[in-house]
């Protein structure tokens, strides 16, 4: 007797019909093995990462060529501030200066 076909539906294959704990077991493995990848990838990358020992000196040796750059610099701006002001105090020479050879 062949299967017949009522009220337009279609037998389903007999491939979709897997077993329901057979597919949550696979799905199980499945992230089991992503899970155990994750983390031995996240072992290696910590593991062969630099000594943060290191970066922290550099950390401090280049904060501490930046605070010194920066008192130059501001020392440098003082310096400038005040050679404008003393120039600023002289008064102004005047337009023509009269020469030798105009007489």
């Amino acid at each position: 007797m062949s299967r017949v076909v009522l009220c337009g539906q279609l037998p389903l294959p007999r491939l979709l019909m897997l077993n329901p704990i057979r597919s949550l077991n696979f799905l199980a493995l499945l992230l089991a093995g992503a899970l155990a990848l994750s983390l031995m990838l996240n072992g290696f990358l910590l593991y062969s990462r630099a000594p943060a020992t290191a970066d922290y000196e550099d950390l401090q040796e280049t904060e501490a060529d930046l605070r010194l750059t920066q008192r130059l610099l501001a020392r440098c701006q003082s310096d400038h501030q005040q050679q404008d002001s003393l120039l600023a105090l002289r008064p102004t020479p005047p337009a023509m200066l009269p020469t030798a050879s105009a007489q």
